[in-house]
């Protein structure tokens, strides 16, 4: 009788060994074993561009997506936002048979504009105030966008650090897995990232639809209407007192 409980108790500790054995990785912390990656955070105003070649026609079906208000788009600007995240070079360490660990060592971040672009139809220039109104406005597009980079680029910064400092590497059953790893982390990146920028297109957006409200539209083009009045007046007066010296002679 108790030399059967004895190999019963033996039998069942030889199991338990070997079962913790197998799942030893179950209890390893990637993170811990994980020092901080680099991370090199990067941003770019782009270079702006002025498109002035193409017919107002054409303007307008390409703004189609961005309509404004009014009857003809005479120009638009575009918002080319871009965010990428790469792991530039990562590590993987086998713990066991059935864990891996993959653990990101360099990590680039870019949250920037890509070739901003100021499109303006080429007859707006027959007009001379009209097109410098028109250039103004797109300008000032441009400049929203800009500032709105600026206020949302340390949040961005502050929310990728701390993601990457909360998962710094992923666990997977074999090495072979490491890529897909990879892209796990990524993917988690991105999603912390997300929120920040739909919090800014909206801001941004937000804006953008108090520049294009019919009110502004109707405080720019007053501007030309009262040069030309004024050049108008000017030149009545010219013509007026040149006449006045002329019959006084």
């Amino acid at each position: 009788m108790n030399k059967f409980f004895i190999g019963v108790s033996l039998s069942c500790l030889l199991q338990a060994n070997t079962a913790w054995a197998w799942s030893y990785g179950d209890f390893i912390s990637c993170d811990a074993i994980n020092p901080m990656p680099k991370i090199t955070f990067t941003t770019s105003y782009g270079k702006l561009i002025h498109d002035l070649s193409h017919p107002l026609k054409t303007i307008n079906a390409n703004s189609s997506a961005r309509a404004e208000p009014g009857w003809l788009t005479v120009g638009y600007a575009t918002r080319s936002l871009q965010s990428s995240i790469w792991v530039k070079s990562a590590k993987v360490k086998k713990i066991d048979d059935k864990t891996t660990c993959v653990m990101a060592n360099d990590i680039e971040i870019f949250l920037g504009y890509q070739q901003p672009m100021i499109y303006v139809a080429k007859e707006a220039q027959e007009d001379m105030c009209k097109f410098s109104v028109v250039i103004r406005h797109e300008q000032v597009h441009q400049r929203i966008n800009k500032l709105a980079l600026d206020y949302f680029l340390p949040l961005a910064d502050e929310a990728i650090r701390k993601a990457i400092a909360d998962v710094r590497a992923v666990k997977v059953s074999s090495p072979q897995e490491g890529q897909q790893a990879l892209m796990v982390l990524s993917k988690y990146y991105h999603a912390r990232l997300m929120p920040i920028l739909d919090e800014m297109i909206r801001a941004v957006d937000a804006e953008q639809a108090k520049l294009d409200s019919l009110t502004s539209y109707k405080m720019q083009w007053d501007m030309c209407d009262k040069f030309k009045e004024r050049q108008q007046r000017e030149k009545t007066l010219k013509e007026l007192e040149e006449k006045i010296n002329h019959s006084s002679l």
